[in-house]
């Protein structure tokens, strides 16, 4: 089988969740005698447009560079750009080629999709966020508040126009003005412009999703939320991420009342990864003498205004300690550390694979009751919820930990086994396998 694989950006030089997980199929493929072809951005504020085209083990990969900020460049060139299709065209003329696999559409979608149909090949798309629902990403407000969706242009043309600093300060420090301001300018032609923008892009990016012969989600949650703003899903399939590295065997101590109870958190230190919310409660539980420490992992220089007062609070405690950054070869000394991981985003995550990271190391999890967090974390089985940007609720869940230690060897018991990454990539070429029978008949 011949395949091209197309991203937002590709190892080496890319390495988030997408990028990793479009290589993990890249890698399958080949391994087991397929031919397979990359095609990814590599960088979006280089001059011109250009393809560079190499041969990285055992696969062709062509990186696209272009320029998304330049002052001619078109309002669509974030999500329908027609050098990306014109690009991808020449390359699938080069040879004959079976199917297209899209990683997360970000970037790419619409024109990889519709030049993939126009040549009659079959489309798969694994959706990673909420890219075909909004232009942020991932539907968060200026203000760090979850979005439930795109009811409307106008809502969406709203917090489009308030990345603007002099609208995102009255967003974020009057927000019942914010409010009034916008019913008002409702009917004037303020908003005009980029509502029509936002609608052109909505009808684009759901033309070519709804074009797509598969779009596999690693959430049920994501599922529901495209049919809730009236998506086609009958052709979503849900295939959970798998994890790769060898089977763990949980090193955990034995917990007693008498020790601290091990709080970590592992990832991103951001705002929308609600790290404040465990600090706050941590500190909290120290002022009243509970057992607790709190192991926070991840690097600091990405918002550090917000990492500078996290630190400020927590600089009277020796049990809250920051350790900087860290390396795929150091998780699981790391997870062992731990007797609970928390995850306390305030978006909708779709996967957490940090989750499915620490329940391959027997780790239950306290998270929030939101998104694929809740779909992953099953109360009082494998690990607790606590309600969005409730730090009280969050405390009360870690206090019964620590108050109740015989609940944590429960949750240790309930935590589930999890898909080696063998098995994702296996149920995916089983659909390729299924799309390209139907065409044969």
């Amino acid at each position: 089988m011949r395949i091209l694989m197309a991203a937002h950006g590709f190892p080496p030089t890319h390495y988030a969740g997408a990028e990793r997980a479009a290589e993990r199929i890249v890698k399958w493929l080949v391994e087991r005698g397929h031919e397979v072809e990359v095609f990814a951005v590599e960088n979006l504020s280089s001059p011109g447009f250009r393809v560079e085209t190499s041969v990285e083990a055992g696969y062709t990969i062509h990186r696209l560079y272009y320029n998304v900020h330049a002052d001619d460049a078109p309002a669509n060139v974030m999500y329908d750009y027609a050098p990306i299709g014109q690009s991808l065209d020449k390359i699938l003329r080069q040879k004959p080629f079976d199917l297209v696999h899209i990683m997360s559409g970000f970037l790419l979608g619409g024109q990889v999709i519709l030049t993939a149909k126009a040549m009659g090949l079959p489309v798969v798309l694994t959706l990673t966020e909420y890219w075909f629902l909004c232009r942020r990403l991932n539907l968060l407000r200026v203000t760090g508040e979850v979005c439930n969706g795109p009811e409307s242009d106008e809502k969406c043309a709203r917090c489009l126009m308030e990345d603007k600093r002099r609208y995102r300060t009255i967003a974020e420090k009057a927000p019942m003005l914010a409010n009034a301001f916008w019913e008002i300018a409702k009917i004037t032609p303020l908003l005009d412009k980029e509502t029509e923008a936002v609608k052109t892009r909505r009808l684009t990016l759901k033309d070519a999703l709804e074009a797509a012969d598969l779009v596999i989600s690693p959430s049920r949650f994501l599922i529901s939320k495209f049919a809730e703003f009236n998506y086609d899903t009958r052709r979503f399939h849900f295939i959970q991420h798998g994890l790769g590295g060898s089977s763990i065997i949980p090193s955990h101590r034995e917990v007693s009342i008498h020790d601290p109870l091990r709080v970590g958190y592992i990832g991103q230190l951001k705002y929308h990864k609600g790290v404040d919310l465990v600090v706050e409660a941590v500190a909290q539980m120290l002022e009243q003498g509970k057992k607790v420490s709190l192991d926070i992992w991840g690097p600091e220089d990405e918002e550090p205004e917000y990492i500078n007062q996290l630190k400020q609070r927590s600089a009277a405690f020796e049990n809250i300690q920051w350790h900087g950054r860290y390396t795929s070869a150091q998780l699981a000394d790391i997870l062992n550390s731990f007797d609970i991981l928390t995850v306390c985003s305030r978006w909708y995550e779709n996967n957490p694979t940090v989750i499915l990271e620490a329940f391959k190391h027997g780790l239950p999890v306290v998270g929030t009751n939101l998104g694929g967090m809740a779909e992953l974390i099953q109360h009082e089985v494998n690990g607790l919820v606590f309600e969005l940007n409730q730090v009280s609720d969050l405390r009360a869940q870690l206090e019964r930990l620590v108050d109740d230690r015989a609940l944590l060897q429960r949750l240790r018991a309930g935590v589930p086994s999890i898909k080696t990454a063998d098995q994702e990539v296996a149920e995916i070429f089983e659909q390729y396998q299924q799309l390209l029978d139907k065409r044969q008949v």
